[in-house]
């Protein structure tokens, strides 16, 4: 599974704190590791439990960090509102947010020839700019003729 094109979506700060999320929660599941074998007397397998125990809880938090930062970019891209995006995938439990968002999320938008700003696919007119949108003829749909145009039997 190639992640190369979700990486690239999702911003550096993000990544940055889903890095300091797991190096956080390890670090935290060793100090309470090391505080239990001190206090408590238990055995040097306890650091390792801790440690694997911090471990998964910060790549679950991180990997929910990385999907909350991948789908505000892409709603970013696609023309969408981002951080009501964002906050449905938060609010939404048992991850019904971040579906709901793959199954509404609109085609790519273009950037604007006269001003740059994101037009969506569908859109005649710009928002910001007003002026009128060119489309190339493959990004408008299928072909009328169908897809065996210009193939004889």
């Amino acid at each position: 599974m190639n992640t190369r094109p979700f990486f690239q979506v999702v911003p550096a700060q993000v990544k940055l704190w889903a890095w300091i999320t797991v190096i956080g929660a390890v670090a935290t599941g060793l100090s309470v590791a090391v505080w239990a074998t001190a206090a408590h007397h238990a055995s040097p397998w306890t650091i390792l439990l801790y440690s694997a125990a911090g471990l998964f809880i910060g790549l679950l938090f991180a990997t929910w960090l990385l999907g909350l930062g991948f789908v505000f970019a892409d709603a970013r891209r696609r023309a969408m509102r981002p951080v009501l995006w964002v906050f449905v995938c938060i609010l939404f439990p048992h991850l019904l947010g971040f579906l709901l968002y793959f199954v509404m999320r609109q085609p790519l938008a273009s950037p604007c020839g006269h001003c740059g700003q994101a037009v969506p696919s569908g859109q005649r007119f710009c928002s910001w700019c007003g002026s009128l949108q060119t489309h190339s003829p493959s990004a408008d749909g299928p072909s009328p003729f169908g897809q065996n145009q210009g193939t004889s039997r």
